[in-house]
């Protein structure tokens, strides 16, 4: 992840997203969203007296607040009942019907006069039980939708606060899925027999309560990879897998009938475009190192022996489906990838084309990231996020994929072509707020590479980056840097690593050659 040391926003408007009876905050970084439209309003709220305050508002044209709530049964076996309805402030809330069957929704709406509007009701069947209550003032402050739900059960809402005189909240309920750690998240529609995008949903339940935390990494240090990698812990309750292999049927059969939102796809596709063209001899081979976890460590230690070549095309240029899954779940994890480019690192004759270059180039949306440690002793500034989330909560409409972070091992924004390599990243969060904050918290306890799925031990701090190189490029093992040194991860001096690789973490042969001249001091 992009280790930043930012001040925490404030929590003065938490946004929750909820599963069994307790709150799950998440802290958005979004300001208060005036339910009256500014400071006339305020005065409006603060005037004295009914009278004062109906005549102030009918003098503004805001007389009166609505709030309109489109709730969804996403439950496949329950039909919920509406009641408990209660108001605080304006109307009761009252329902377009008594029932909502699998696959219904039904509208709760309340309105006021020239007070807030608030109160609350429920929706319940089985075991299931959903209460939901809402906030729409009359003055200033922001309209905010709660549901607290029921043991097993989960809901997400489509904004963290919501503005405007008439305000409309759209809400999904599920049956949760349970996640390593005994907290919950949102079944993915993108997997459902009849797929449908709520990866809005789904990538904010990420990050509720006992989802991504120490614990659930530090189970994951024993395993052990079959497929030549060490399986990433997984935050989404054994979701990842299903999610990558659409990902990989995107990149080798193409659009098709993929249900790989629009967002994600053009990322994909620019991935395998960046494969298939960037060197001048060929497709691209990943490199994974090859490690061992040493028994008893916490934060977890290596042994690295070596590397495994994972050859993207056979010799006939079909894809290797194993090939492109794992570099795609190594993705989904937040492993640390290195795109070879540089040309002191690349066989004489080679070209390739660096990887913020090709993004900069490929048209896809991009934003410019606050700073990161990686290659920097304080902070590198030539990092780039795809899209632009801006706070802490899914965009309507998202895909999956919202903080992959690419930039370059030299810390250097006026580095020309060949003096380079680029680091690419898949983050929890984008750096600035309170979920990308919490989740460099816990890395400092781990000290795995944090995605918005799930976590990694493949880092450049412990000398485990996972290469993209050109044929004609193969990885060693050697003293000094101990992983294939690269320019920007080369010798501060003769024996001496860089300054941010943690060698307590990572172990090697020791027969391993020593480090050759040319990778000191580049």
């Amino acid at each position: 992840m992009a280790r930043t040391s930012r001040k925490q926003p404030s929590t003065g408007n938490r946004r929750t997203f909820l599963k069994g009876s307790a709150a799950l905050a998440l802290s958005p970084v979004v300001g208060a969203l005036s339910a009256c439209g500014g400071g006339a309003t305020d005065t409006v709220a603060s005037a004295s007296g009914a009278r004062a305050r109906t005549a102030m508002a009918t003098s503004l044209g805001v007389f009166g607040r609505s709030m309109t709530i489109n709730l969804a049964n996403r439950i496949p076996d329950l039909t919920l009942a509406f009641g408990n309805a209660s108001s605080q402030s304006g109307s009761t809330p009252q329902s377009s019907a008594s029932l909502a069957a699998p696959g219904q929704s039904i509208t709760v709406s309340a309105s006021s006069n020239a007070s807030d509007c608030t109160g609350s009701f429920s929706l319940s069947g089985g075991a299931a039980a959903f209460a939901v209550s809402y906030v729409h003032p009359f003055g200033s402050g922001a309209t905010t939708v709660g549901v607290s739900p029921s043991s097993g059960y989960i809901a997400g809402t489509d904004a963290a606060t919501y503005s405007g005189h008439a305000a409309t909240a759209n809400v999904n309920l599920y049956r949760a899925v349970p996640a390593t750690a005994g907290g919950f998240v949102v079944p993915l529609g993108l997997l459902a027999a009849n797929a449908w995008n709520n990866c809005q949903d789904f990538a904010n339940s990420m990050f509720g309560g006992n989802v991504r935390t120490a614990n659930v990494i530090q189970s994951a240090y024993q395993s052990t990879g079959a497929a030549g990698f060490v399986p990433p812990a997984d935050f989404t309750g054994n979701q990842m897998a299903s999610f990558v292999a659409q990902w990989t049927s995107r990149w080798i059969n193409g659009s098709g009938n993929s249900v790989v939102p629009s967002d994600d796809a053009q990322l994909l596709d620019a991935l395998k475009r960046y494969v298939t063209n960037a060197a001048s001899n060929g497709p691209l081979t990943m490199w994974v190192p090859q490690i061992a976890y040493q028994a008893g460590t916490s934060p977890a230690a290596f042994y690295l022996s070596g590397y495994r070549a994972f050859p993207f095309v056979d010799a006939s240029g079909n894809w290797i489906a194993d090939s492109v899954s794992a570099f795609l779940t190594l993705f989904a994890a937040g492993s640390h990838l290195v795109a070879i480019s540089a040309t002191s690192d690349i066989p004489a004759g080679v070209s390739v084309q660096a990887f913020d270059d090709f993004m900069g180039a490929s048209g896809v949306s991009t934003s410019a990231d606050i700073g990161n440690s990686h290659y920097a002793s304080v902070v590198n500034t030539t990092g780039r996020y795809y899209l632009s989330v801006g706070s802490d909560f899914a965009p309507a409409n998202c895909g999956l994929i919202l903080s992959f972070l690419y930039g370059r091992t030299v810390n250097n924004a006026l580095a020309g072509a060949g003096a380079y390599n680029t680091f690419i990243q898949l983050e929890g969060w984008q750096a600035g707020g309170s979920r990308h904050n919490a989740d460099y918290a816990t890395y400092q306890a781990t000290l795995w590479n944090i995605s918005t799925f799930g976590a990694s031990p493949y880092s450049e701090k412990r000398a485990t980056s996972v290469f993209l190189a050109p044929a004609g490029w193969t990885p060693q093992v050697y003293q000094t840097t101990r992983m294939m040194p690269y320019v920007g991860a080369y010798a501060q001096s003769n024996g001496s690593p860089q300054q941010w690789l943690n060698t307590a973490l990572v172990s090697i042969p020791a027969d391993a050659p020593p480090l050759p001249a040319r990778y000191v001091g580049g």
